[in-house]
Formats: structure tokens, C-alpha cells, sequence
């Protein structure tokens, strides 16, 4: 018996290490460290922006500050920062960056991304013991849902999962303990204030157990029920009203700045609304939705709904919730999802989307009905195909930042001037090594130029554009009436004007071809 034992503790050691290794292969496939584009480049700017500051405020760091107090030149189109009393600060919510800064203490700022599978395997092993998740289930959870993608950048949605996962044990698995409930309360609250859209869910999910539970119960059980989890909900409470102060206190709006921001994406037209609709729960306009990236989510629902009178309580709120959350988030999300590959305003659901599923999927084992292994295996490797094209096409991206580093290590400039808020992002984590601005148009650049003659003589500068002969005048003018439709600003250089501007103003004037860019350098006098 023993040497049975001390076998299956080495098997089940061998299965986290294979699975911890699969995972993180899956995650290093797209080349992570490169994966600094857009919201992820900016999280970790705010990230590096605290532990910049030594925890002490959270102003973003943009060196160009001093020179360029009203923002001409900065990189962040209008919903993703405010300027608070005087203070530049992300549209992302502050209590991400201070949970993650610490790291910063040991890991370069290009590794920040790696946080994600302390979340995940934080995650997993919850999973495994409490839910009593088996390892195969893991490896559906991981490979199977839109938690693989949301692993590939720097983002919170890999410890809101975590927390989700962790923090409704006192209500899923009855952990009652005292501090444990009021641990939960808390992180739960974190989570709220990090993810607003995890709202609908949470809320539901909360009102309808105990909903259920009255409904099923005598009053004095119903009574019970709601006592045993009190520390649970006044910690919650607690720590949310807390958040609320201390976004009302730093920008002026309990709800803080990332409601702010998305503010005008709050009151789009209702035709619009419907179009978010689709595209959240099915696909348009090359995004993938919950449905697309989960059919056998339908399933779920089905099962549930013709089985709800028979199930538990808890499975109901969870179903019930689910729906709910379903059917409110297009109404509700400030924009469509831009361009992440899989909905992820829908990431609190992938909890409840397992718990639900394992059942079924249990039963479908146990009765070996080929029609419905049919159906499990089909979709299951339909979604994990679209993992692995959305892994493709991560890696196309985080190719353009790797590539982009050699010219960075080969120029070493003091300033970088892109032209415009995108091609900016092919600096990725090495915005923290030197100033780098945005420059939109011919007369900026000269005003520009002017301004760092006096500001930084003997520095070096590069102007990046995208290479003519990548950049097409017919590519740059469908571009540019992306950039339209989407209320972005629109860039244009007068590449003669420019090379006039810096020849006089400039030692060691180069114009540089290299990969997908042109580039103009030289030490500014």
C-alpha cells in the first residue's frame, strides 16, 4: 500500500509538471516578452510608472513631461489617459499596477507578462483540490476556452480569473473560515473595481443562490445560510466602498478612471449596441465571440435549461447568472473588444462555463454515446484550432516588436519620434530605455525639432516612418480611413520638409532603411 501510495504522489507530480511545461511552451510559442502592443504596452507602462515612482503616485512616466507638458507629442489617444489636478495618469484601473509593481523588484519590465502563469497555475491548483478539477479537465480548461489567449499578453484578466476562482469558495464549495471569508470579501471587491464588467455576474450569481436557496429552504435555514457567509459580504462591501474612496479621491468619480475614460463609448447609438452584440457573442469584423470561440457552451445551456428544475441551487445561480451576464455585457461594454482574440469581457464567465460543463462532460464519458463524443471532440478541437490560429497570428505581431529591437540596439537613440499612436507600439518594452514621442504631422515635426534643439542638444533622435515601399499610398489611405471611422487622429509627414527641417539641426544626418521602416537620425545640435 505504501509503495501504491508513494507512486500515485510521483504520478501526480509527473502530471503538473508535464501540464506546467505544455502551458508554458503554449504561452512562450507567440514570443511574450515582444508582446508589449496597445493595452498590454500601456498596462505595463502603468505598471512601471508606480514602481518608477516608488508607490508614492501614480503618474505616468513620460520623461518628455517637462518639454511637453500639454501632451503634444505624447502617445495615448484620449480615452486611455486623463489628466487629473495637473497629473497624467492611465485609463486603467490603479489597483492592477499596484498588485503587480512588486514584481518590477525582479523582473525586467519585457518579463512582466510572465506574472500571468503565477495566476494561472494559482488558478489550476485551486481548481484541482477544490473543484476537484481532473487533469485532463485542466488541460480542456487551459487549451479549450479563451483563457490560453488571454495568457499571451500583460493583463489582469489571468488574476481575475485566479481571484474569481479563489474568492467564491465560500459560496461554491462552503469554506467558511473566518479570515478565509473575509480574504475572499476582499479580493472579490479587487475585482469589481479591476473589471467592471465582472459586475452582472458577480451579482447575479450572488442574488440568485441565495434567491434559490429561500425559495427552497425554511426560513431558519435561509437565515443561516446568509449569517455563515456575513464576514464574506462585509468584507466585500468593505473593501469595495474603501476603492470607491480612493477613486473619488484621486479622480473624482468613485468609479474611477477607467469608467471615465470609456465614458463616450458608454453612450453609443443602439444600432451599435446591437452591432457589439453580435460580435461579442458570435463574430463580426474579424473578432471571435463567446459562442463562436465556445460552442459547446450550447450545449451548456441546453442541458441546463431542460434539466434546471433538477439540478442545485448553486448550478442554477451559476446558469442563471451566466445567461444573464451574457445577454447584458453588449450593452453594457464601452466597445466591442477591439482586437483581442476572444471576448474578453466575457473572461469571469469562464469559471462558471467549467463548472458547468464538468458534469456533462462526465457523462458523456461514462455513457460512451458516440454522437456525443462525436459532438465533445469535434468542437473542443475547433476550439483549440482557433487557439492556435490566434497563436499565429500573435506571434506575427510579436515578430514585428522582436525585429524592431535590433534596430533599437543598433541606432541607440536618446529620442524616438513615431507617426502615429500605432507604428509607436514597435517599441514595446523598451519605451522605458529612452523618451519616445508621437509626431502626427509635417508642422509638429518642425516645432519639434526646434524644441529639442533647445531642450536636448547633443541627443540623438530617430524619426521612424513605415518604408514607402511597405506602406503603399492606396495601404496608407485605407488605414487612414480606419483611423477615421474609429475617431483616431490621422498622420501625415512631408518626408522632404522633414529631412530639411534636420539636416541644419543635426550631426551625423542618416536616412536608414531597415525591415518595414525608414528612418531619419542624428545628434541634434
Amino acid at each position: 500500500m505504501l509503495i501504491i501510495r508513494k507512486l500515485q504522489q510521483y504520478k501526480s507530480g509527473f502530471q503538473w509538471v508535464g501540464f506546467f511545461v505544455v502551458v508554458f511552451y503554449a504561452i512562450q510559442f507567440t514570443s511574450p516578452k515582444y508582446s508589449y502592443f496597445q493595452d498590454s504596452h500601456d498596462k505595463l507602462v502603468q505598471t512601471y510608472s508606480v514602481w518608477k515612482n516608488d508607490f508614492k503616485t501614480d503618474q505616468l512616466y513620460y520623461p518628455a513631461y517637462q518639454f511637453d507638458s500639454k501632451l503634444v507629442y505624447f502617445h495615448l489617444v484620449n480615452n486611455l489617459y486623463l489628466k487629473v489636478n495637473e497629473r497624467l495618469v492611465s485609463a486603467f484601473p490603479i489597483q492592477f499596477a499596484y498588485l503587480l509593481a512588486p514584481f518590477l523588484i525582479f523582473l525586467h519590465p519585457s518579463q512582466m507578462v510572465y506574472t500571468s502563469l503565477l495566476f494561472l497555475f494559482s488558478s489550476f491548483y485551486i481548481l484541482r483540490k477544490y473543484y476537484k478539477f481532473s487533469f485532463l479537465f485542466l488541460w480542456f480548461s487551459f487549451f479549450s476556452t479563451f483563457l490560453w489567449p488571454l495568457s499571451w499578453e500583460y493583463s489582469e484578466f489571468p488574476a481575475v480569473f485566479c481571484f474569481a476562482t479563489l474568492c467564491l469558495l465560500p459560496v461554491l464549495k462552503h469554506k467558511r473560515n473566518i479570515l478565509f471569508q473575509i480574504l475572499c470579501g476582499l479580493g472579490l471587491s479587487w475585482v469589481v473595481m479591476v473589471r467592471l464588467d465582472t459586475l452582472p455576474f458577480l451579482f447575479s450569481f450572488l442574488f440568485f443562490y441565495f434567491y434559490f436557496h429561500w425559495k427552497e429552504t425554511d426560513t431558519k435555514s435561509f437565515a443561516k445560510e446568509v449569517i455563515s457567509l456575513q464576514f464574506f459580504f462585509l468584507a466585500g462591501i468593505i473593501g469595495i466602498l474603501i476603492q470607491f474612496l480612493i477613486n473619488q479621491t484621486l479622480y473624482q468619480h468613485f468609479l474611477g478612471t477607467r469608467f471615465l475614460a470609456n465614458a463616450q463609448g458608454l453612450t453609443v447609438s443602439f444600432d451599435e449596441r446591437l452591432r457589439w452584440f453580435q460580435t461579442l457573442l458570435f463574430y463580426s469584423d474579424k473578432k471571435i465571440g463567446f459562442f463562436l470561440y465556445l460552442p459547446l457552451s450550447i450545449l451548456v445551456i441546453g442541458f441546463y435549461k431542460k434539466y434546471f428544475h433538477s439540478i442545485e441551487k448553486r448550478k442554477k445561480a451559476l446558469f442563471v447568472a451566466m445567461n444573464i451576464t451574457l445577454l447584458t455585457i453588449p450593452f453594457l461594454a464601452p466597445n466591442d473588444g477591439f482586437n483581442n482574440w476572444g471576448p474578453r469581457f466575457y473572461t469571469i464567465l469562464i469559471l462558471p462555463y467549467l463548472i458547468l460543463f464538468k458534469p456533462i462532460l462526465t457523462l458523456i464519458l461514462r455513457r460512451k454515446r458516440f454522437f456525443f463524443l462525436s459532438i465533445f471532440l469535434f468542437f473542443t478541437l475547433f476550439s483549440v484550432m482557433l487557439g492556435f490560429l490566434g497563436a499565429k497570428i500573435q506571434k506575427s505581431k510579436t515578430s514585428l516588436l522582436k525585429n524592431f529591437q535590433t534596430i533599437t540596439n543598433e541606432i541607440k537613440p536618446d529620442v524616438f519620434v513615431f507617426t502615429d499612436y500605432l507604428n509607436i507600439y514597435s517599441i514595446g518594452s523598451d519605451y522605458t530605455k529612452q523618451i519616445t514621442l508621437v509626431s502626427y504631422s509635417t508642422e509638429s515635426n518642425t516645432k519639434l525639432i526646434r524644441l529639442l534643439r533647445k531642450e536636448l542638444p547633443n541627443k540623438k533622435i530617430a524619426f521612424v516612418d513605415w518604408h514607402p515601399t511597405i506602406l503603399t499610398p492606396e495601404i496608407r489611405q485605407a488605414m487612414d480611413a480606419d483611423k477615421i471611422k474609429g475617431n483616431y487622429p490621422v498622420s501625415h509627414w512631408d518626408v522632404n520638409q522633414l529631412e530639411t527641417d534636420l539636416k541644419p539641426n543635426t550631426k551625423d544626418y542618416q536616412i536608414i532603411d531597415r525591415q518595414m521602416y525608414r528612418i531619419w537620425t542624428g545628434i541634434i545640435k
